[in-house]
Order: C-alpha cells, then sequence, then structure tokens
C-alpha cells in the first residue's frame, strides 16, 4: 500500500533560521520562499527538471493583481492547481509596485507547496510554541552543524554561550565578542555560527512579543 503522507512527512519540519515573524493581520510567522524553492529541490530534483510551474493571464481586481499558478513534479502531467496569488500592485498614494506580479506568482507558488506539506509546521501552528521552535532549532542545527570534533574549543564553547542569551542586550554582547571568532572559522563553521546565532535572534524576538 502506497504512502500518502511520503511526502509530507519528508517536508514538514522548518528551520526556524528561515522564518520571521510578520507584524500584520494579528502577527504570523513567515517562511522564506527562496527556503522553500530549495526544499522543493531537495525533495524533487532541480525545478524545470524534477517540478516546476505555469502561470495564467493576471486578473486587476481594483488595486490586487491575482494570477494563477499550477504546480508539477515528477512528470509534467502530474500537476494541482491553479491557485490564485495576491498582491497589491498599486498603494493607498497611488504608487505603482513593479515586483507586484513576481510577489503574486511566488504567493500561489508557496501556497501550493504547502498544500504538499512544505512547512507545514509553521501552517498549523506549531511555530506558536516556542518549545516546539526549540526543538526544531537543535534538530536542524545537528543536521547542518559540522560534528564537534571539527570544532575548537573556543568554537564549541561560543555555541554553548549563545544558549545562555536570553535577552537581545546579552546576544549583541555575545555577537561582539565572538565577531573575530566568527570571521577566522572555517566555512562551515562560520554558516553554523551565524545560523546558531540568526536562529537564537528569532527565538527571543518571540520570547519578547510573547512577554508583551
Amino acid at each position: 500500500m502506497s504512502d500518502n503522507l511520503r511526502i509530507w512527512n519528508a517536508v514538514c519540519k522548518t528551520n526556524p533560521a528561515h522564518t520571521k515573524h510578520v507584524n500584520q493581520r494579528g502577527g504570523f510567522t513567515a517562511v522564506s520562499a527562496n527556503y522553500q524553492i530549495l526544499a522543493a529541490t531537495e525533495q524533487f530534483g532541480p525545478i524545470g527538471i524534477g517540478w516546476g510551474y505555469t502561470t495564467g493571464d493576471p486578473v486587476i481586481i481594483d488595486t490586487l493583481i491575482t494570477i494563477p499558478v499550477t504546480l508539477w513534479h515528477g512528470s509534467r502531467d502530474n500537476t494541482f492547481g491553479p491557485m490564485w496569488g495576491c498582491e497589491e500592485w498599486k498603494d493607498g498614494k497611488g504608487r505603482v509596485d513593479s515586483d507586484a506580479p513576481k510577489k503574486a506568482t511566488t504567493d500561489g507558488l508557496t501556497k501550493l507547496l504547502s498544500q504538499l506539506g512544505f512547512n507545514a509546521d509553521v501552517f498549523l501552528g506549531r511555530f506558536d510554541d516556542q518549545k516546539y521552535v526549540a526543538q526544531m532549532q537543535r534538530e536542524f542545527a545537528e543536521k547542518e552543524n559540522p560534528s564537534p570534533a571539527e570544532m575548537t574549543n573556543a568554537q564549541l564553547d561560543a555555541l554553548a554561550k549563545l544558549d545562555e542569551c536570553d535577552t537581545a542586550q546579552r546576544l549583541g554582547v555575545w555577537l561582539d565578542d565572538n565577531k573575530p571568532l566568527i570571521e577566522a572559522a572555517p566555512e562551515a563553521v562560520k554558516r553554523t555560527l551565524r545560523a546558531a546565532y540568526s536562529a537564537r535572534q528569532n527565538l527571543i524576538k518571540s520570547m519578547d512579543r510573547a512577554a508583551a
């Protein structure tokens, strides 16, 4: 019997380093569109070969531009959609956004990917739970970080001290203290330290919002 959740389970978890909080519509967590495209490429193969999308004619409704997007994966015959992506092409002062068609297309694409299960934990509201976010930070760190044997004692100590930062001020002090260490590190370790800093920064911001 086929596993109907095979794709969903493979792509449902989100690296917090590729999310940000948006203070609109009551506040929500947004996922980087490029991160979703990367995840789709990892799952299906290069865009245009393993997966891709097509668009239809745009429709203008007042200040909104809407574009129908249809997604395919595995085979160009294996399609679903269209999903209508939307974006404001003109604001209240009459200023035109020349990137609105691209943004509307991205909106439709990311909504289609979410229906396959990409970043489902965000859309299911699990990122409202800071314990879950911390769990994802640890899980992705284990996948992406160099092993401890590849890191110096100073680098490991910096990571340990980063976990102790519970305010933006303490995080800023950590960054000032460790900038030379980060810049001198090998590229893989440098990415690890920067990603850990970014994830910690996002967590502190979320904690501050929850306490407000």
